[in-house]
């Protein structure tokens, strides 16, 4: 019997039906004011179980992700994001075996080998998941904590707890809820192209802290699509007035000739 097994005993036995959605002074007497530290340890098989399931990936210990194998130049792999705060929550995504990053010297360094995966493109619940705040920065009174009027923390997987047994079962919920959105988007993201709209998207409305990246990662999508021209309108976009260094545009330009 597993660890996850062993904890979940009398967990049916819970009165809260698994689709009641906590008020805010419930989630606050079980995630806000508890002591103890939830351990991923705990509900990991069950993440891998259910990643298992429905999409037939496999859990790297090594580097706590899960991914599947290698198929058309990618692999989708799910990882735990760890923000501020108490909470963290599922990441989704692809990694595509011909996009490089570039080091502190200049050399292009790969995300191909069960030690090495990233997640190039990613996704998660808040790019499906609008709250509707009254302030654009922080919660007011009546929000903070509170799932029935801030959707997003019935996505997101509570750190601590008062109640150990009620945390994982919740947490349980909680990866359920993320499993119809990870379909989506395997669903609506298939190719290159889909990549490339997704990024499109993006970059004209994301902070641009995030765009010089993604226009890195963009450009060669491209350059796989054989768009050369377009490959390096992203890269430009990407470094803006800065030098873009050669072996990035000598990589591009490789990839686009096949």
């Amino acid at each position: 019997m597993s660890l996850f097994d062993v904890l979940s005993k009398g967990f049916c036995s819970k009165k809260r039906e698994s689709n009641e959605i906590l008020s805010q002074e419930e989630y606050k007497d079980k995630f806000l004011h508890g002591d103890e530290y939830i351990k991923r340890e705990l509900y990991d098989e069950y993440i891998s179980r259910r990643l298992s399931e429905e999409f037939g990936l496999k859990y790297n210990e090594k580097i706590k992700k899960w991914h599947s194998e290698w198929s058309a130049n990618r692999r989708f792999v799910v990882e735990l994001c760890y923000p501020r705060g108490n909470h963290i929550y599922l990441r989704w995504g692809y990694n595509y075996d011909f996009i490089p990053d570039i080091n502190s010297k200049n050399k292009l360094t790969w995300h191909r080998t069960e030690s090495s995966v990233k997640i190039h493109i990613a996704d998660a619940w808040y790019n499906y998941i609008e709250d509707e705040r009254e302030q654009d920065c922080g919660y007011t009174k009546e929000e903070f904590y509170n799932p029935r009027k801030c959707t997003s923390f019935q996505y997101q997987i509570p750190t601590y707890t008062s109640d150990i047994e009620f945390a994982l079962e919740y947490i349980k919920n909680v990866i359920d809820k993320n499993i119809p959105l990870i379909r989506e988007w395997i669903n609506n993201v298939q190719t290159v192209d889909d990549a490339i709209t997704v990024l499109n998207q993006r970059i004209v409305t994301l902070p641009h802290i995030y765009v010089p990246y993604m226009c890195h990662i963009r450009a060669f999508l491209y350059a796989k699509n054989n768009d050369i021209d377009n490959a390096i309108e992203s890269i430009k976009q990407g470094y803006e007035n800065s030098e873009i260094p050669q072996v990035i545009i000598d990589k591009l330009v490789q990839i686009a000739n096949g």
